[in-house]
């Protein structure tokens, strides 16, 4: 406002500025922003505060197009020339430090506030410049055009950043994944559910609902897709958005893709009486063509709700000439009226058949839980099978079989999770695509969570009630995976109502007997590190208690744990019997790797009781030599060496040194650190005390290095 300031008087400047901040105000209120200051004539709004949502990217980018859009409208309200105002836009996503409360409540600051007014001051007059992340996270919905590197005040090397252009007429995901192109996989017994459902409806001409439940990135939108482009039916498609501007947009969006243009015609083809028709018209108009009639005419919807949405489907129904198919996807943001219209669209009468297939976030069963009845596909994740096809059809063989395990793994088959890493280390370089092919470029250090499924995660987080989210919290300390056995130790006694809640939108998986094993398993070993024997004793006993009509497979490896959780607590009942049992158990399941867990720790239990000859480190040594198992290995010859100590310390020294090589040789890092600490023990018994210093000294070093 600088220069129009030496243009116009005072009382105009603020009759501009006025009419500017009210229209900053007011598209930031409606993309659901917070507008946290006007700083002069610059204005700062924050999108995900104090609730992160993974559209926030989106809404910013969108509310930042507006505000240009409406600067437009606002110079030809006020009759100014076109651009005399001109507005800048910077959009930049990351964390940011946020105040709750006191005097500074509300504020952000951090290095992403910073790159965003840094984005705004480098962008063109009437031009929306955003960075690296947001332009990764918006590519579906937003067209961008990158611009390279840009030169920021304060930043020590050149940023990258793109230019949006405009929203996308429909979210596009193959425009956001580029080069990276797969079939769909690991879908099908789904798809032909949808198939055949569709050929029910064709065939009787009725009306039916599915409602396909599932966390987000699970794959929904892709087997939507994937259907409806074989449904062999008319299909209309549409989405619920959550800063929906009226609660029909859905139905608005459904007949805008029917194309009610020639609806008088259809109607009268499908036999609709003149009056019906005309009375049909005039709802669908109101709808499609909004008004202040219009909006006065919605004002008083529920008394005429029911005839309405009949007036809805009829109209849709005739504007279509076989069957048709409704994709309606995130019904999770749908209010009540939308969900009982989408209801009804399941039951009404029709003349060629509908089949309405609704996607949602498991978030839905909270509030709607009948309205989830019926036909449902619960969308689990991918297999590993699947999810490793998923990765080398993307990619081809440019990664190597290791890397594809770890990635499985750490996506638990979610497949959105594995294309958002790929396209980010696309982003940066880590993968090239050159000659039609996919390289590495560099080879990653690990396989971290993809930024844009951490804003995912986060809002879902967010989105938790109170009692889910300290379930959430308190639980994530025991692991990925949390047995009810061990509330009580996490103290979550009284938040038994969040876990049913975590349940409900697949945070928490259902409760196998192995799952809940293993991670019973996992969490007494952490106790046992810890020297929290009781503690284990008493998570392993409840859990063993609860699963006693499980397969004994199941259970063999925890039984064991159990046992030493006993015997380390200088107790001897029942430690005989347990390990016998385990191990038996062990033997009869046919896996060797549960036989040499099992094994381990009925080796540590009959240790801890004194029971001489009992256990057989040799025999896991081989056992696990026999098979690879290094970390076992070690731990065989590293306890042999410690017990030969006691008769022969001469011959324990070059068993200790071969324990931490071949420790140190395959990376087992804290392993390699026990060998050693038996050896610096040994040695000082023995009074080769410079030797015992210098091994010391590098135990200390190397705790140093890790701590």
């Amino acid at each position: 406002f600088t220069t129009l300031s030496e243009q116009l008087d005072a009382e105009d400047v603020a009759t501009v500025q006025d009419a500017y901040f009210a229209a900053a105000r007011e598209t930031v209120q409606r993309y659901g922003g917070v507008l946290e200051k006007f700083i002069g004539d610059a204005a700062m709004a924050v999108f995900g505060v104090p609730r992160a949502r993974d559209d926030d990217a989106e809404r910013a980018v969108r509310a930042g197009l507006a505000l240009i859009g409406a600067l437009e409208q606002l110079e030809a309200r006020l009759g100014m020339a076109s651009h005399t105002l001109q507005l800048r836009v910077g959009v930049n996503t990351g964390e940011v430090v946020y105040a709750t409360s006191g005097p500074d409540a509300g504020r952000v600051t951090g290095d992403t506030v910073n790159t965003a007014a840094r984005f705004q001051a480098a962008a063109r007059p009437g031009a929306v410049l955003i960075g690296e992340l947001t332009a990764l996270t918006v590519a579906e919905t937003i067209e961008t055009e990158p611009i390279g590197t840009v030169e920021l005040k304060g930043k020590a090397d050149p940023v990258r950043a793109w230019t949006a252009i405009g929203a996308r007429s429909q979210p596009s995901r193959e425009e956001a994944l580029g080069a990276l192109k797969a079939p769909m996989l690991g879908r099908d017994v789904e798809l032909a559910h949808l198939q055949d459902a569709t050929r029910v409806i064709s065939t009787s001409r009725a009306a039916d609902r599915i409602v396909i439940i599932a966390p987000p990135g699970v794959g929904k939108s892709r087997l939507l897709a994937e259907f409806g482009a074989t449904a062999g039916a008319d299909v209309l498609r549409a989405r619920v958005r959550p800063q929906a501007t009226a609660p029909y947009e859905t139905v608005t969006q459904l007949l805008t893709a029917a194309d009610p243009a020639d609806l008088d015609a259809a109607l009268a083809a499908a036999g609709v009486a003149d009056a019906r028709a005309a009375v049909i018209g005039d709802e669908v108009r109101r709808l499609v063509e909004p008004s202040g009639e219009a909006a006065a005419a919605a004002a008083d919807l529920a008394a005429e709700r029911d005839a309405r949405f009949d007036a809805w489907i009829t109209a849709l129904d005739a504007l279509g000439s076989t069957a048709s198919v409704w994709l309606i996807e995130d019904v999770h943001w749908a209010g009540g009226d939308l969900l009982a219209f989408l209801d009804r669209a399941g039951r009404a009468p029709t003349r060629h058949g509908r089949l309405v297939v609704a996607t949602a976030r498991p978030s839905l069963l909270d509030r709607a839980a009948d309205w989830c009845d019926g036909m449902r596909i619960d969308l689990a994740p991918l297999p590993p099978a699947a999810a490793a096809e998923l990765v080398r059809a993307l990619l081809g063989s440019a990664l190597p079989d290791e890397l594809v395990d770890a990635l499985v793994e750490r996506s638990d088959g979610t497949p959105l999770f594995i294309e958002e890493l790929l396209r980010t280390r696309a982003s940066v370089g880590t993968l090239v695509r050159e000659n039609d092919a996919w390289h590495l470029a560099v080879q990653p250090d690990s396989v971290s969570l993809p930024p844009t499924v951490q804003a995912i995660y986060a809002a879902q987080l967010d989105d938790l009630p109170p009692d889910a989210r300290m379930v959430a919290r308190r639980g994530s300390v025991a692991g990925r995976r949390v047995p009810v056995s061990a509330f009580h130790s996490l103290d979550l006694d009284d938040h038994r109502q969040g876990l049913e809640v975590l349940r409900r939108r697949t945070f928490a998986f259902g409760e196998d007997a192995g799952g809940v094993a293993d991670a019973a398993y996992a969490l007494a070993r952490a106790y046992m590190q810890q020297i929290r024997f009781p503690e284990a004793e008493e998570l392993t006993a409840a859990t063993l208690a609860r699963l006693q009509n499980e397969p004994a497979a199941a259970v063999a490896r925890l039984r064991a744990l159990h046992a030493w959780t006993v015997g380390a607590q200088g107790r001897s009942d029942g430690v005989r019997a347990e390990t016998d049992l385990a191990l038996a158990d062990a033997q009869a399941a046919g896996d060797p790797v549960l036989e040499l867990d099992v094994l381990e720790h009925v080796n540590a239990a009959r240790d801890e009781i004194d029971e001489a000859g009992e256990a057989d480190w040799a025999l896991l040594e081989a056992k696990a030599l026999a098979v690879g198992r290094w970390h076992q290995v070690v731990v065989a010859g590293r306890i042999r060496a410690v017990l030969l100590s006691d008769t022969h310390f001469p011959s324990a020294l070059p068993r200790l040194d071969a324990a931490a090589e071949l420790a140190s040789a395959h990376g087992l890092t804290e392993q390699a650190g026990w060998a050693n600490y038996s050896r610096t023990e040994i040695l000082w018994v023995v009074g080769n005390w410079n030797e015992a210093l210098d091994v010391g000294r590098g135990l200390v070093a190397l705790s140093e290095r890790y701590a």
